[in-house]
């Protein structure tokens, strides 16, 4: 990631690209909101211990889920823009269709690890819903973490099927 931050980013030229572009992006912008929530949520707490020696109960609990959903939707959008980390130091000598090739499979592993994450979390969260787990001082229900992270897995799965393919056809990303 050498681009400034302000940098705008090139759309994909096709609509298969486009439309995984703005949905990712917009998971990523939902994770935002919610990392948002959360860092507010724990100021407050601070506060509350500050003023009246008493934290809010069960923060660190909604800390836990938060991010954790928050982080599954970064996944996405880090894989639209190529922004996961890469090692090239063994390729840097070799032509740009072994890179890409590379690049390709790198990817295609990364669509099934995350489909197969995606999967699991579904039964995952049926088994969780069916033991009634929750979580230990607030009482939430921890399956609900894993249903809203699991359209996370799934998208990151079609972004890098989209990024393999891409690759292939010899885009830069």
């Amino acid at each position: 990631m050498s681009e400034p931050l302000g940098a705008p980013l090139p759309t994909p030229p096709d609509t298969i690209g486009r439309w995984l572009f703005h949905v990712a992006r917009g998971f990523a912008a939902v994770g935002g909101v919610v990392l948002v929530a959360i860092a507010l949520m724990s100021v407050a707490s601070i506060a509350s211990r500050f003023l009246t020696s008493k934290g809010l109960q069960g923060d660190f609990e909604l800390v836990q889920l938060g991010c954790a959903v928050a982080v599954a939707a970064f996944l996405p959008w880090g894989q639209m823009r190529g922004s996961h980390v890469m090692v090239d130091f063994f390729t840097e000598g070799a032509g740009q269709r072994f890179k890409n090739a590379l690049d390709a499979l790198g990817a295609l592993l990364v669509a099934l690890c995350a489909a197969l994450v995606a999967w699991r979390m579904v039964i995952g969260t049926l088994e969780l819903r069916a033991s009634q787990e929750s979580s230990m001082l607030l009482g939430v229900p921890t399956w609900y973490a894993t249903l809203l992270m699991t359209p996370s897995f799934a998208l990151l799965a079609l972004t890098a099927l989209y990024s393999a393919w891409s690759k292939l056809q010899g885009r830069a990303q």
